[in-house]
């Protein structure tokens, strides 16, 4: 991985001479991080809601990075999961403490998510009966929940990547009932081509004053190229690998020609952050995008028919070192599974 050869190129770099005798494997005694919060999905956002207090209704949440709030009915396949733990249905408040990731609904008993939403920290499956499904109302407070049967995480799925970012969840029973509008979506077939331009991603992830909405909202963005993502996330990764190497450098009277050095051989090794099973959508300022509780939702499209596509899952972006805002970033486009890669595996396991 280019992520290993830029963390040995940087150990080469800036350890003095000699110092490398005295370690047998190299890298062998460099502590490698867990993960980028060391915990799961789950727990990260139901902490950011802990802290960021009651859901904002409708009216005020005008904000969601350049978003608007969605009329009842509008999308009848989203989906919020959310939280067993402390759960209680008949509670309006912790329905929406609880919610910490989207979905879709695909068929009658089945959810689709992103794997990192239903993942542990040991990146081991969550069991069926720590999450519960929502459905047919855009607000929190409203809707029924379902419970889930099985989880089932794509065996390709690369927590430290994030590729491959699919899941299904089956639901305990088929939906018969409902006290809002439900329908499924239809998805992206194998290999179906990807259009470029206007598509709508939903959720009730947090906003740019890092509050999260308690009704369902929606925002219009674009898809582009993947080398547009490829491009702006390998600029942020210099500036940020620029900034790391000038503290650390400063800190510790390394030579500016080293660093120079460490930052030329680092820069030169930085490879496309995305892979063929992942989409580049949003907008070049970054004011309209996805962020955290969003995760798991539909990236649709609007067909010649006038009916829905989705194309895409909600999967992940990328924040700069020191961002004061978790999403929102210029040139940085949010990041989508791939659905049209992923047909014929739904299809293997939705009969």
């Amino acid at each position: 991985m280019k992520m290993v050869k830029a963390a040995a190129a940087l150990a080469l770099a800036l350890v003095p001479a000699g110092a490398m005798h005295a370690q047998d494997n190299g890298l062998s005694n460099v502590a490698v991080p867990e993960s980028a919060t060391g915990m799961s999905v789950m727990r990260h956002v139901l902490d950011l809601k802990a802290r960021a207090g009651t859901g904002v209704d409708a009216d005020s949440a005008s904000r969601i990075f350049g978003g608007r709030a969605a009329q009842e009915g509008a999308w009848p396949a989203q989906v919020s999961l959310h939280s067993t733990e402390g759960l209680d249905p008949r509670d309006p408040q912790k329905r929406g403490s609880s919610q910490f990731c989207g979905g879709s609904i695909i068929a009658r008993q089945w959810i689709l998510t992103a794997a990192h939403c239903v993942v542990n920290e040991d990146d081991s499956v969550m069991a069926p009966n720590a999450v519960a499904v929502r459905s047919g109302a855009v607000d929190l407070r409203g809707g029924d929940f379902r419970d889930v049967a099985r989880v089932i995480v794509h065996e390709d799925y690369d927590s430290l990547r994030l590729d491959a970012d699919i899941a299904l969840l089956q639901l305990a029973q088929p939906i018969q009932n409902s006290s809002g509008p439900v329908g499924a979506i239809s998805v992206s077939t194998q290999g179906q081509p990807l259009p470029s331009g206007p598509a709508v991603v939903i959720g009730w992830g947090m906003m740019q004053d890092g509050q999260f909405p308690i009704s369902l909202m929606e925002t219009d963005i674009d898809i582009v190229a993947n080398e547009t993502c490829n491009a702006g996330m390998a600029e942020q990764t210099k500036r940020d690998m620029g900034g790391f190497l000038m503290g650390i450098g400063q800190s510790n009277g390394i030579p500016m020609e080293t660093l120079q050095q460490a930052f030329n051989i680092l820069a030169n090794e930085v490879g496309d952050a995305l892979t063929g099973n992942m989409i580049c959508a949003g907008t070049t300022t970054g004011q309209r995008t996805m962020c955290n509780g969003d995760s798991g939702g539909p990236l649709m499209v609007r067909q010649a028919n006038g009916q829905w596509l989705q194309v895409g899952v909600v999967s992940w972006n990328r924040r700069p070192i020191g961002a004061q805002t978790a999403c929102g970033h210029e040139s940085l486009y949010g990041v989508y599974t791939r659905l049209s890669n992923y047909f014929d595996w739904i299809g293997s396991h939705v009969r």
